[in-house]
């Protein structure tokens, strides 16, 4: 079998897709996207496409070599580990699907059957919007002010009516010291959310990126009410600057999202920094990085939680690989994704044959077709590409 074309799709409401096509008739699906940079991407996975015509696609690690390789030494960076990720799933799903086995069989077998998945809450009541809608655009059905109360709200209805059993908080301070203002409010509003959510649900927290001094105030003052993890509790810049936030708690701190490839995990996992290691199937290096990543986080009894706010296909692939790990946590997915009928939450409705569906303690199924586990819903897909596609992430 050998791989014939690359063929891209772009997929409202911002999505890129990648059918990769062999000779064989079989074709495998990816996600090589990077949020708000859409073509530079698609552009790399041309370059990349020259290289991986009339190879051997079952030969997964060794593509990912060549590709990783290629470009007279200059290796990594977004915008080539987002292409090659895009590669790297669609090459596993054509695998799985010439062996007639799911991804997760291919890595060595499933550790569960199901997938616990997490969704974000703030300060407004969770909504839903038609397959290919921008989120930005619907509306909940109900506004709410500002307050602690809304934040209550908004975690009581995604636990009691939505049927998660994990959620993460999404505050944003910024950069400045000038932020250390807003600690007292963030930490109402997260005792808020845990309280409306209850105490047999987690809650994790994003604090996206601020000064290390504000960091610190932020999650001495987030720690007594138990938080799953601390996300991003620094500049992406240094990782040292996670050493030293890690090194003043013992809350379990998370990062890793805008990381590509193995190595800057190591770094941070050898000096202790982590607890949570959070890479992006779509960026760090796509299933076969991401396992690798996983493995060294367990020597350092780090858990994973992929990053994982794209479209149902990345969706799927996160939840093979999660699937087959023994350290796995949590999965993330992105609102836009979801849908509500008949008392259910779907993920990937429009979009799959088959979406996803939440079960009553907050898990999704392990798809067990071969490949990714998924197909593709062509009547969907015909009313989503009816909106308009935008280089902006949802």
């Amino acid at each position: 079998m050998k791989i014939t074309e690359f063929e891209i799709l772009k997929v409202p409401p911002s999505w890129v897709w990648l059918k990769v096509h062999t000779d064989a008739g079989i074709t495998g699906l990816g996600e090589p996207y990077l949020e708000n940079h859409p073509e530079p991407v698609i552009a790399e996975v041309r370059r990349l496409e020259a290289l991986m015509v009339g190879q051997d696609p079952t030969r997964v690690e060794a593509l990912w070599q060549l590709m990783y390789d290629s470009g007279l030494g200059y290796k990594g960076g977004p915008v080539k580990m987002s292409a090659l990720s895009g590669i790297d799933m669609a090459l596993w799903d054509i695998a799985g699907k010439a062996a007639g086995l799911p991804v997760h069989q291919m890595l060595g077998g499933a550790c569960r059957d199901r997938v616990r998945v997490y969704r974000a809450v703030g300060g407004q009541l969770p909504h839903f919007v038609k397959p290919g809608q921008a989120y930005r655009d619907g509306k909940p059905a109900r506004m709410l002010p500002d307050t602690a109360d809304a934040y209550m709200e908004a975690a009581r209805a995604l636990v009691q009516e939505w049927g998660f059993r994990c959620l993460k908080a999404h505050f944003g301070p910024g950069p400045r010291l000038e932020a250390i203002g807003k600690v007292d409010a963030i930490a109402e509003r997260f005792a808020a959310i845990r309280e409306g959510a209850g105490p047999e649900v987690d809650v994790a927290v994003d604090i996206h990126n601020p000064h290390p001094a504000v960091a610190k105030a932020l999650i001495a003052a987030l720690a007594p009410y138990r938080p799953l993890f601390v996300e991003e509790p620094m500049p992406i810049e240094r990782v040292d600057a996670l050493h030293e936030v890690a090194a003043s708690t013992n809350v379990a701190i998370a990062a890793g999202e805008r990381w590509m490839g193995k190595w800057v995990f190591f770094d941070a996992l050898r000096e202790g920094s982590l607890a949570v290691l959070q890479p992006d199937i779509s960026h760090a290096g796509g299933i076969t990085e991401c396992r690798k990543i996983a493995a060294i986080g367990e020597a350092a009894w780090a858990q994973v939680a992929l990053h994982c706010p794209l479209s149902p296909i990345a969706f799927a692939a996160s939840i093979q690989l999660d699937a087959h790990l023994p350290n796995f946590l949590v999965q993330e997915h992105n609102e836009v994704n979801d849908w509500r009928e008949g008392g259910r939450t779907y993920i990937g409705k429009g979009y799959l044959r088959d979406p996803f569906v939440l079960d009553d303690e907050g898990y999704v199924a392990v798809p067990e077709l071969p490949g990714l586990g998924i197909e593709l819903d062509e009547a969907g897909l015909e009313e989503v590409n009816r909106y308009p596609w935008t280089g902006v992430r949802g």
